[in-house]
């Protein structure tokens, strides 16, 4: 396949990972915006803090996987993919430094205040490694 026919045809092999990742996204949505009802003991007031972010971070998860859905350009794969990876550095960062969980106020639980920032690096990491893989594709991508 020519450069110029990668352009014009969508390459249509990523649709079920955006799928996937739509409906993932969606549900998850709906559960982060719950977590204030419920009264979960290890919620800490910063969450109301957090949720805007977590809720953007969604709401342009969704919007990417779906630009991928109906437009599934090489180009255009690793431009969206590096985005996403962005904002998930971005919501993981925050989510590090303002930290909306308490463990300590649920018996037993409080070793998790310990794992989840580590857990956090851990995705910042990647997330940052996402980042520069899909520009550096992006740059050096081959005419397949």
């Amino acid at each position: 396949m020519t450069e110029e026919t990668s352009i014009v045809k969508p390459r249509k092999r990523h649709r079920g990972e955006a799928i996937w990742s739509i409906v993932w996204n969606l549900i998850f949505l709906y559960f982060v915006n719950k977590v204030p009802e419920w009264g979960l003991p290890f919620i800490n007031d910063r969450y109301d803090t957090v949720l805007w972010i977590l809720n953007l971070n969604l709401l342009l998860q969704i919007a990417g996987w779906a630009l991928i859905f109906f437009l599934d350009f090489s180009w255009l794969w690793h431009v969206v993919r590096a985005v996403l990876d962005a904002a998930s550095l971005v919501v993981l960062l925050v989510l590090y430094f303002l930290y909306p969980f308490d463990f300590s106020t649920v018996g037993g639980w409080s070793w998790l205040d310990v794992v989840l920032p580590i857990v956090f690096i851990i995705g910042m990491v990647a997330s940052g490694i996402g980042v520069i893989v899909h520009l550096l594709k992006l740059i050096f991508r081959s005419s397949k």
